[in-house]
């Protein structure tokens, strides 16, 4: 299917791309990652090349998986275009159950680079970094 360079084009595909993760639809969800891509999560202090993240969720999913259920939910979405360079950021809640334990949230902001070629977008860079230090240690005033 091809993608258009546009803004709206851009939108739709990262409404798929998050329907993707949340349904667990990997083969989407990966399909949009560049080969070349890298990630920066939240829970993770390194960058991570698109194998060691998918390695990295695996860990969470593998067989039965860690969590009974998680939902990445955007908020505030910007969505920008540039010739066949796309910027998507905002804020999300990352919720879910955990197999063993009580229901979790983590807050973050995330920032999103895209590259349209060959008709379609790729995702070549992902960073998420959670709010709390902004709201526990803002500057003094």
């Amino acid at each position: 299917m091809t993608q258009p360079a546009t803004v709206a084009g851009l939108t739709a595909v990262f409404e798929e791309w998050t329907k993707a993760l949340n349904t667990a639809n990997l083969a989407v969800f990966w399909g949009y990652f560049h080969a070349e891509s890298e990630t920066l999560d939240e829970d993770y202090p390194w960058r991570m090349t698109k194998a060691e993240f998918m390695d990295h969720l695996d860990f969470h999913t593998r067989g039965k998986g860690l969590w009974e259920s998680f939902e990445w939910l955007p908020r505030e979405v910007n969505v920008k275009v540039w010739g066949t360079t796309g910027h998507t950021s905002g804020f999300a809640t990352f919720r879910g159950k955990p197999r063993d334990a009580g229901f979790r949230q983590r807050f973050m902001g995330f920032t999103q680079t895209w590259v349209h070629a060959n008709g379609g977008w790729m995702l070549y860079s992902w960073h998420q970094s959670p709010l709390l230090g902004r709201i526990l240690h803002a500057s003094p005033t």
